[in-house]
């Protein structure tokens, strides 16, 4: 069987309403009972994920931080699912939550090397072992730019940084909607 544009199902409607000799065109009755055109936006859930390497600055405290917030700047290179290789550039806080546990928070741009972005969130529990640190926690997408306008979907995020060569690494498994 051979495929049939969706514009068929539209163009036999209008046709048929035409028919009768007197060449009009149709009335909004007809046209409202047409069945709507499909979107060519919808999104599809995908497979999404990937690899990211970090590289980390401790910034200045702002004036109102408790003693128990530090501020880093973190920059991504990543191999993503969808985007190719990404980068990203974020201001994550990180609450120290006890000796050595703290919650992390950051909301991220990814960037794919054609200029379109994904923007995401996230906020997960840290442990450390002296300078090493791991940590993991769910990623919430909330948007982009191009062909990301409007993704959604979560991925969970799991790495380890180290503050004696300010570096990291970090894995990411999920799904997108786009």
């Amino acid at each position: 069987m051979e495929y049939m544009p969706a514009v068929w199902f539209v163009a036999i409607p209008l046709l048929a309403a035409c028919s009768d000799n007197n060449l009009t065109a149709p009335n909004a009755a007809t046209l409202s009972s047409l069945p709507p055109a499909a979107s060519h936006s919808a999104h599809h859930e995908r497979p999404f994920g990937g690899r990211c390497d970090t590289e980390l600055t401790i910034s200045p405290p702002l004036l109102g931080d408790a003693p128990n917030i530090l501020r880093l700047h973190i920059e991504y290179v990543c191999q993503l699912a969808h985007l190719g290789r990404t980068t990203a550039i974020v201001e994550q806080i990180v609450t120290f939550t006890g000796a050595t546990t703290a919650i992390a928070s950051n909301t991220t741009v990814y960037t794919a090397a054609n200029g379109d972005q994904l923007f995401v969130s996230w906020t997960g529990t840290a442990t450390s072992s002296g300078p090493d640190n791991t940590f993991s926690g769910p990623e919430t997408i909330t948007g982009g730019t191009g062909r990301f306008a409007g993704a959604s979907g979560s991925t969970w995020v799991s790495g380890t940084a180290s503050f004696t060569t300010m570096t990291g690494q970090f894995a990411s498994v999920g799904t997108i909607n786009y």
